[in-house]
């Protein structure tokens, strides 16, 4: 069961609202009648902008950046969706602390300043829950996370270290808080998950996968996340006036396309509306021991020949985890009180990224189609 639709949202800042998420989150505002006005906070607000929404320069680790922009544009919701990339080299791992748990801090604080802030939304990450190497089917948010465990990789136990905050912070000072969980993005305007697998396929490499293909995977549409978080939003303004209304406040709620898939099942769908017509039977299955084993070797060996600072291009052992080993999420609870569903099924969501990336690329299909 949803919140109701009368809600009126009223005011609302979308933190990094520049970024892949934060410009599909401003669209989805754009439509909604009950949205009084936008504002984005961005280190870089010239990018992905939007007639009728007001921008400004603002850094999420700066205590002043922040006040400055809460109380200029003095929201009812915050949407913070601000976080560096996962998987980055190791000299700028402290990155993800100051972003996600320094910031959000630092946004809560100045929420309370403010005095019109009464719902904010975090975005999270699925898999905050994932311990190292653990594989997990239809895990809901019972399960514990890195916050937790305290040990992962930064990224993620960083998010959950910040989802951990958000959380406890609910109904304190007035404001009611929720975390959005979505597990790896992809959709127009990703330059990551579309843009590296296209390369892959690009560099002539389709013929080869790390792994079996016999473990599941989830990932979700950035349209679908888009929509959750504003249903989360709305959850905690209903939930404030309307007693019976679904229970949002201090809770998380993973996001997904609700539909697992093998990972080249999935990856092959993005490669095939791109002109790649590469069967399954051609393919050179890389075992999962010689996947880890090469792994763990490039990692240390970049490791040592850095000096700590770097982390391989490729072999990535977060990465490697995330196509050897089912991780998959429940969506349950979004459905039964965000009133959360799919928007689109994947394959068209995959047509849509894939279109917009060899649109922005000018370029053709990297496939030649006549060649069967």
């Amino acid at each position: 069961m949803s919140s109701s639709p009368t809600v009126q949202l009223g005011s609302v800042l979308v933190v990094g609202g520049c970024g892949f998420l934060g410009h599909h989150i401003v669209k989805e505002l754009l439509a909604d009648p009950s949205c009084s006005s936008i504002s984005v906070m961005s280190r870089d607000p010239s990018k992905n902008c939007f007639d009728g929404v007001s921008y400004h320069v603002g850094d999420v680790t700066s205590p002043v950046n922040v006040q400055r922009v809460i109380a200029q544009s003095k929201p009812t919701v915050i949407i913070n969706t601000a976080s560096p990339i996962a998987y980055i080299d190791h000299e700028h791992a402290p990155d993800y602390f100051t972003v996600n748990v320094d910031g959000n801090r630092n946004l809560l604080s100045a929420a309370v300043a403010t005095g019109t802030v009464k719902a904010y939304v975090y975005t999270s990450s699925g898999p905050i829950i994932a311990g190292d190497g653990a594989a997990y089917d239809h895990a809901d948010e019972t399960y514990p996370t890195l916050a937790t465990l305290q040990k992962g990789d930064p990224y993620h136990l960083a998010k959950a270290l910040g989802d951990k905050l958000v959380l406890d912070a609910n109904d304190q000072n007035g404001i009611r808080t929720a975390c959005i969980r979505p597990t790896a993005m992809y959709g127009e305007g990703d330059r990551q998950m579309i843009g590296n697998t296209l390369n892959v396929l690009k560099n002539g490499q389709t013929n080869i996968w790390m792994g079996y293909n016999d473990i599941e995977m989830d990932v979700v549409y950035v349209g679908h996340v888009a929509k959750a978080e504003v249903l989360a939003a709305r959850g905690l303004l209903a939930g404030i006036t309307n007693p019976k209304a679904p229970k949002v406040d201090g809770e998380a709620f993973n996001i997904t396309d609700d539909h697992p898939y093998p990972p080249w099942t999935f990856f092959r769908m993005i490669w095939t509306a791109a002109g790649d017509k590469t069967p399954l039977s051609s393919v050179w299955m890389i075992p999962p021991w010689l996947v880890m084993f090469m792994t763990n070797a490039a990692e240390w060996f970049t490791w040592a020949f850095s000096w700590g600072r770097l982390r391989p291009k490729l072999l990535i052992k977060e990465r490697m985890e995330f196509v050897l080993y089912t991780r998959t999420y429940s969506v349950q609870k979004a459905r039964d009180r965000l009133g959360y569903k799919p928007l689109v099924d994947t394959v068209e969501a995959v047509r849509r990224s894939v279109e917009w990336f060899l649109k922005e690329q000018s370029c053709h299909p990297v496939v030649d189609k006549k060649l069967d």
